[in-house]
């Protein structure tokens, strides 16, 4: 009788041990974490500057006015502005959308995502985008003629061989840091 009430111990601890291991608390719920988008960006470039641009002034960035942009913070507009291209890859299974991008103030005082369109008349236009899709298994291109990153208010020639590090933001919370080259214009 004593050999069975030690059995029957030995059996309810054993029990428990592999009800723990097994997560056997049913009061809990397991949250799975979303893993992050496997982002990556190539062929990064931006398009170098050349001296100050006309208000107004059309090139084969698009139409585009600076306006009076460096008035809003008491300082001076250069009125410069040029694009960054690139290709931005998701081997991931979870689409994402580029929803920002950043420069350091010293290239530009400020960076918007655009894209060009031909307008009424055959017009090449630009215009701000909230974000550019990026599919799961597949890829973008930022290119002259369609999504860019605008450079807005350009503070310092950009020369073919330096770099720019821009940051790319993305809806899902992941951001890349991507250095890129800087091509003459041709």
């Amino acid at each position: 009788m004593r050999r069975s009430i030690v059995l029957y111990i030995l059996a309810l601890m054993l029990i428990s041990l592999v009800l723990a291991a097994c997560g056997g608390d049913s009061k809990k719920e397991s949250t799975p974490t979303p893993t992050p988008p496997a982002l990556s960006v190539r062929d990064a470039w931006v398009r170098a500057t050349v001296g100050e641009m006309a208000e107004g002034e059309q090139s084969d960035m698009g139409s585009h006015s600076m306006g009076d942009m460096g008035s809003m913070s008491g300082e001076e507009s250069t009125g410069r502005v040029t694009g960054a291209f690139l290709v931005i890859e998701n081997a991931g299974d979870t689409p994402d959308q580029l929803i920002g991008a950043t420069v350091s103030a010293e290239i530009a005082r400020a960076v918007e995502i655009h894209e060009t369109t031909v307008g009424e008349n055959d017009v090449m236009q630009m215009r701000p985008v909230q974000a550019i899709d990026v599919p799961a298994h597949g890829s973008v291109e930022l290119k002259p003629g369609g999504y860019h990153i605008m450079l807005l208010d350009v503070q310092r020639d950009l020369n073919a061989g330096d770099t720019v590090t821009l940051t790319l933001t993305f809806a899902s919370g992941a951001t890349l840091d991507v250095n890129a080259a800087v091509r003459p214009l041709e």
